[in-house]
């Protein structure tokens, strides 16, 4: 999933291209709106992306988000910039919640204009020389450089605290991966409405992004590759900074650790993301989400393979949705609005059910394992003592259990709860199916066993849990890594001296 070659700037290979066609023209939406069929139809994917939204390791395996949500930094939060150059830059411009990220940047680079497309290239020479292009400032100080301008000679890491809350765009999944499978859709379709967009554009992105979300009231964007990142529009609004020390020079103390060190550190920083950013250094208003997955109840919003695109949405539903994304912002962006957490909704759902179906499904091998696992699931939901055709109100009270008593405050939180009641009614069916088979059938045998893990594999299968590509704890010194591409199912844990990894730039995946 996280490419290791593209490690600082570009977060996943490329493997399709867009379509190259013009700016989308101004346009304005005539019927066209979120609906509770879309939600329905596309619950298990409102339902990952509220699970996944600000995780590294669910936003990695789930790259091309559709979602955005109004999110903000509290006053109080560190946030680190790599640069050539001690002074602090205007913006737009890139921070990172981690310093080793940051670390990557903090280096002396020559200014140029910004760095052309380019396909993907497998060689080492080739790899090399796009990273040393990719760690590049967002925006240069001095985008046209003469003859006389001395280059660079050290790196800095400058370190920012915040002084008031940063309102802030986020985008799901790995929006800050220049790919060409969908990872910029949001962005360069949906926000910046072009669908011709340079891939390697980064500064022409901040700009755009900048000047639209500015206007809505906000300071930037968020966004996530290996390591979340905020390109901040203006470094003089909402922080201070604390200081801009030189970085080691090679040959100086501190200045050999060798590149697979850093890289190795750098990853397993990212690593310590995976199950949320943490130090509630952002906070999410879950009742802002507008989702494309809540416009099209009727519309696969998939490509060829399978990934989730917006290259097939229309120019003007394309500009309905930004609308709606304009409208919840602004009306919610003094963050006085009740919250319903979302999030912990739909972890305590996977909380209760992702190891007992995994188990289920793959480890019971009895009638009386079976039986015992879904009547501990279900029997809390069953009243015995009333007769219940069908089990159908014990179902209905295993589907509602979670969210019972939320109270929807936005058109937005009646379409995640549509979604996320579909999803649990979804798990409950099929374990009252399960519970047929070996509870109520007195003649339950091994084949009511197969039957009902078949059913319960289908139901992982439309789930697509992250929880169950983890890997197993790994030790202090290794951290969670896929082996290749094409093999994405060996996931193991490695540490900084496996012959494979994110340190050697082989064809490897990390989280």
């Amino acid at each position: 999933m996280l490419s290791t070659k593209r490690v600082a700037a570009a977060f996943l290979a490329a493997f399709t291209t867009l379509s190259s066609a013009t700016s989308i023209p101004i346009s304005h939406p005539t019927e066209f709106g979120p609906s509770k069929a879309a939600a329905r139809q596309n619950a298990f994917d409102i339902f990952n992306a509220i699970h996944s939204a600000m995780r590294q390791w669910g936003s990695s395996l789930n790259h091309n988000g559709m979602s955005l949500f109004l999110a903000t930094i509290p006053a109080g939060v560190l946030l680190h910039h790599g640069t050539h150059s001690p002074t602090p830059p205007q913006g737009p411009e890139w921070l990172a919640f981690e310093i080793e990220h940051a670390e990557l940047f903090a280096h002396p680079s020559m200014r140029g204009p910004p760095m052309k497309p380019t396909p993907p290239l497998p060689s080492p020479q080739q790899q090399q020389q796009q990273q040393q292009q990719q760690q590049h400032p967002l925006l240069q100080h001095n985008p046209h450089p003469t003859n006389d301008t001395p280059p660079p000679e050290h790196g800095y890491l400058h370190t920012y605290l915040t002084t008031a809350p940063l309102p802030l765009l986020y985008l799901d999944g790995t929006s800050a991966g220049n790919t060409l499978m969908g990872t910029l859709d949001t962005q360069d379709l949906l926000l910046r409405l072009n669908r011709s967009a340079s891939l390697w554009d980064e500064p022409g992105r901040a700009r755009e992004l900048c000047d639209l979300v500015t206007s809505w009231g906000l300071h930037g964007v968020i966004r996530m590759e290996a390591g979340f990142e905020v390109i901040k529009c203006d470094f003089s609004m909402g922080m201070e900074l604390l200081s801009a020390g030189r970085r080691p020079e090679v040959g100086e103390p501190g200045g050999d650790a060798g590149r697979r060190v850093v890289m190795f550190e750098y990853v397993r920083a990212v690593g310590r993301r995976y199950g949320g950013i943490g130090g509630n250094r952002v906070g999410v208003d879950w009742g802002s989400m507008v989702s494309a997955w809540f416009y099209y109840g009727g519309v696969d919003l998939r490509d060829g393979e399978g990934r989730p695109r917006l290259v097939g949405v229309g120019d003007e539903e394309l500009r309905g949705i930004r609308g709606r994304v304009e409208e919840v912002v602004r009306g919610r962006r003094g963050g006085g609005e009740r919250v319903i957490d979302w999030q912990g909704v739909v972890d305590s759902v996977v909380e209760r059910y992702a190891d007992r179906l995994k188990y289920m499904a793959e480890g019971v091998e009895s009638v009386e394992m079976m039986r015992g696992e879904v009547n501990g699931l279900l029997n809390t939901y069953i009243d015995y003592g009333v007769k219940d055709e069908g089990y159908q109100a014990a179902m209905g009270r295993c589907a509602r259990f979670h969210a019972h008593g939320v109270i929807q405050e936005t058109q937005e939180d009646e379409l995640i709860l549509t979604a996320i009641e579909a999803v649990t009614l979804r798990i409950c069916s099929t374990l009252f199916g399960v519970r047929k088979l070996v509870v109520e059938d007195p003649q339950a045998d091994d084949a009511s066993v197969n039957a009902a893990k078949q059913s319960l594999r289908g139901l992982m299968d439309k789930l697509r849990w992250t929880r169950w590509k983890e890997c197993a704890a790994c030790s202090f010194d290794e951290l969670c890594f896929w082996r290749s591409k094409s093999e994405r199912q060996q996931k193991q844990c490695v540490s900084r001296e496996s012959n494979a990894g994110p340190i050697d730039g082989n064809d490897g995946f990390y989280h």
